[in-house]
C-alpha cells in the first residue's frame, strides 16, 4: 500500500462547536486547594471491593451474564432501586425506579437536562457565582447565563423574581434556574427552607423549571439539612440531579437524574451510547446498601476538621485586611473575597507554580466579575496542610502587594 509523508490538513473540516483545547494532565500544587475532590483518605475502596466480592459470591453467574451485555440505557436496575430508596430515606420524596436515569456522574445529568430544555440563543439563570462545569456546559450549548444576586444564605428571592421579570420583558425568558442549594459550589451556603419555598413560588409564577443539583448533600458536618426543592414540590417543575462522586469517589463516574417523565424521555434522547459503568454500579449498590450512614459518619467529621483548620488560618492571616470568607456547614469549599479592586485571579498560575493552588473567581462568574474572589477546596488536603497552605497563600499575596 502506498503511503505519504505529507501531513493531512483538517483546515475547514472542524465543527463550529469544537475548540482547539490542549490535552494536558492535571497538575497538583503542594497545597492543592484548586481541586474539586472529596477527602481521598475516605474513599471506601476496601468496602467497595468487598461489596463486589459478596455480589460475585452470591450471584456470580448472573453478574457475568449481565457484564457480557452493554449496560441498560437507564443504568443498573439494582442501583436505580437503591437511588429511589435513598431519595425517600434521605430527602423525603418518592419516585418510581423508571423515573431515574443513571449517568456518568452528575455532570452528564446536567448536560442532558440542558440539552433537553435549551436551544442556542436561550437564557438560563444561576447563582451569582456558579460551578464552572455547569457554567461551561450552559455556554457550550449556546445559552446566555445570568448570575442572580446572592448573599451569605444563597439566592435572594426578590432579586431572582426581578431578574426573571426583566429578562422576560426583553423577550429572554429563562429556560431554567440552576442551583446547588445545599453547600453551594463555589460559595458554600445552604439555602434555607423559607427561601426555597419563595423560589418555588417565583418559578411557578414565571413558568421556569428549577434544575436542582444535590451532589454535596451527603457532605454535611454541622447544622441541619434543608428539604430539597423536589421534596417540597411534586408538580414536575423540579429536575433533580445528584452524584456518588463526592459521597464515594469521583473516579466511579456515576450520578443520576430524576424528572417528570416527559423531561426524562427528552433527556434520554440526548444521551449517546449505552448506560454507565455496570461494574461500578454493583460495587456502589452493594456497599451503600449496608454502609451508607456508617460511611457518612466516618468522613464528615474529618471534613469539619479540615474546614476548621482552613478557617483558623484564614482568621490568622486574612482577618486584618478587610477580607471575608464563607463558613460552610458541609461540602468541600470556602469562598474567599478580598477587598474590592484586588485582583487575585490574574496571578493564579504564578502562585500555583510557587506551591499553592486555588481557583480564581472569574471562572465561576456568569456576569464577568469575581477578580477579587477565590474558591478554596479544604476537602482534599490534611488539616495541617489546610492551615499551612493558607499561610503560604497569604505570603504569596503579600509578595505581590495584594494584601
Amino acid at each position: 500500500m502506498a503511503t505519504t509523508s505529507t501531513r493531512f490538513s483538517y483546515e475547514g473540516l472542524f465543527s463550529e462547536r469544537s475548540e482547539d483545547t490542549p490535552i494536558n494532565k492535571v497538575d497538583h500544587a503542594e497545597y492543592d486547594f484548586a481541586v474539586a475532590y472529596p477527602a481521598p483518605e475516605t474513599s471506601p475502596m476496601d468496602g467497595l471491593i468487598s461489596a463486589l466480592q459478596t455480589a460475585m459470591d452470591s450471584r456470580g453467574d448472573e453478574i457475568a451474564r449481565h457484564m457480557a451485555y452493554y449496560p441498560q440505557p437507564a443504568g443498573s436496575p439494582e442501583l436505580r432501586e437503591f437511588v429511589a430508596w435513598k431519595l425517600e430515606y434521605d430527602r423525603g420524596f418518592s419516585v418510581d425506579v423508571d423515573d431515574i436515569l443513571l449517568t456518568n456522574g452528575s455532570g452528564e445529568s446536567i448536560g442532558l437536562a440542558i440539552q433537553a430544555l435549551t436551544n442556542p440563543g436561550d437564557t438560563a439563570i444561576t447563582e451569582h457565582f456558579v460551578y464552572s462545569g455547569t457554567l461551561g456546559q450552559l455556554q457550550k450549548f449556546g445559552n446566555t447565563v445570568y448570575g442572580s444576586e446572592t448573599d451569605e444564605l444563597g439566592l435572594v428571592p426578590d432579586a431572582l423574581d426581578e431578574l426573571i421579570g426583566k429578562l422576560d420583558g426583553k423577550g429572554k425568558k429563562p429556560k431554567m434556574i440552576y442551583t446547588i442549594a445545599e453547600h453551594q459550589n463555589p460559595m458554600g451556603p445552604t439555602l434555607p427552607e423559607g427561601r426555597r419555598r419563595e423560589i418555588l413560588e417565583i418559578a411557578h409564577k414565571h413558568g421556569v423549571p428549577i434544575l436542582e443539583d444535590e451532589c454535596y448533600v451527603d457532605l454535611r458536618f454541622e447544622g441541619e439539612v434543608q428539604p430539597a426543592f423536589r421534596t417540597m414540590d411534586d408538580s414536575g417543575i423540579v429536575i433533580h440531579v445528584a452524584s456518588f462522586s463526592k459521597l464515594l469517589a469521583p473516579g466511579l463516574r456515576l450520578g443520576y437524574i430524576t424528572a417528570a417523565p416527559e423531561v426524562l424521555r427528552r433527556a434520554a434522547s440526548c444521551k449517546i451510547g449505552s448506560g454507565p459503568n455496570q461494574f461500578a454500579a454493583y460495587a456502589i449498590e452493594g456497599f451503600l446498601r449496608t454502609s451508607l450512614d456508617e460511611h457518612r459518619a466516618r468522613f464528615n467529621p474529618l471534613l469539619k476538621q479540615k474546614r476548621d483548620a482552613m478557617d483558623e488560618s484564614l482568621n490568622d492571616n486574612f482577618s486584618d485586611i478587610g477580607a471575608k470568607w464563607s463558613h460552610p456547614e458541609g461540602g468541600c469549599y470556602t469562598w474567599l473575597t478580598m477587598p474590592e479592586g484586588t485582583d487575585i485571579t490574574a496571578p493564579r498560575d504564578e502562585i500555583f507554580a510557587e506551591g499553592v493552588g486555588y481557583n480564581g473567581g472569574v471562572g465561576f462568574a456568569p456576569n464577568g466579575d469575581g477578580q477579587n474572589c477565590a474558591r478554596l477546596c479544604f476537602a482534599f488536603e490534611t488539616p495541617e496542610k489546610c492551615y499551612d497552605g493558607i499561610g503560604a497563600l497569604a505570603k504569596a499575596f503579600k509578595k505581590r502587594g495584594l494584601m
